[in-house]
């Protein structure tokens, strides 16, 4: 059970006796603090969610009762642990008055264990200084970061026939990038205590084929080989009519990132890389055809 600390100005009478006495509960004084007047000098200061908590200095009789579990040995009746030490700030010195060198100001402790007292006294503080500022870092911001650093490339185009060639309409034009681009990248970005790491595995090629086609293959296409008639690609297309089309190839990535220093990790989902470009001349190829024998 934990004691509350109440300190409107009805309370204010019953806590300044107290400090005029030795308390009990703060008997164990190794620090060197003077019990009978309730002091303290140094330790920290540290606002979180609007409200100021003092960290007494290591070693002092104020950081004993502070900590979590009660000491070890023989229990002590008198002894409280698990005590916070909350700032009043000036509105307490107000109500209260002054108690000790300036400036200071007053610091009110609640408790667990035997030794507490409701409400338990309060301490005045001199010499505290600002906790130092923790700065929070989001993760996925680093994340986001890391995948600016991955150097995703516009792939290389390549076809069959070659894109500096006619296609021709209703022949099948395979579709192919180079196999260089289709590989796994990670890159790592770090902000204070995090680091995070992205990883982009490339997943699909999205061809938009300039006349209101496109054409998604999941992989890089098969390169085309002469010495290979016979081979077959999964990844193609036949143009309808004759023109000049622009072909556009966009790689897309599957991103995922991992944290270390802060809790954190997932998927991304998918990232377009920049698309290449390259202009096709498609025709129509017209066949004659010629009597043979005798005729006119």
């Amino acid at each position: 059970m934990r004691a509350r600390v109440v300190i409107p100005a009805t309370v204010v009478a019953m806590l300044v006796p107290v400090l005029t006495g030795t308390s009990s509960a703060w008997a164990a004084d190794t620090g060197g603090e003077n019990t009978a007047n309730a002091q303290a000098s140094g330790g920290t200061l540290t606002v979180q969610a609007g409200v100021t908590r003092w960290t007494p200095p290591a070693g002092s009789s104020w950081a004993t009762p502070g900590k979590s579990d009660p000491p070890q040995g023989t229990p002590n009746p008198n002894q409280p642990y698990g005590c916070t030490y909350t700032a009043g700030g000036p509105s307490a010195t107000a109500s209260i008055g002054v108690g000790g060198a300036q400036p200071g100001q007053w610091v009110f402790p609640v408790c667990a264990g035997p030794g507490v007292i409701d409400p338990m006294p309060p301490i005045w503080v001199t010499g505290a200084q600002p906790a130092a500022a923790v700065v929070q870092v989001n993760p996925v911001v680093v994340a986001e970061q890391a995948v600016k650093q991955l150097g995703f490339a516009s792939p290389a185009i390549e076809m069959a026939p070659p894109s500096g060639s006619p296609q021709l309409v209703g022949v099948a034009t395979w579709l192919w990038i180079a196999p260089g681009a289709w590989q796994t990248l990670t890159a790592s970005a770090s902000a204070g205590p995090v680091t995070t790491t992205a990883t982009a595995t490339p997943t699909k090629v999205v061809w938009d084929m300039g006349d209101g086609d496109t054409v998604t293959c999941d992989g890089p296409g098969t390169p085309y080989s002469p010495a290979a008639p016979n081979a077959t690609t999964n990844c193609s297309y036949t143009w309808g009519q004759a023109g000049t089309y622009q072909v556009t190839a966009t790689l897309y990535w599957s991103v995922t990132w991992t944290a270390t220093g802060a809790p954190g990790g997932g998927n991304l989902g998918l990232q377009a890389g920049p698309a290449a470009q390259v202009a096709v001349t498609v025709t129509e190829s017209q066949a004659i055809n010629t009597p043979t024998g005798g005729g006119n």
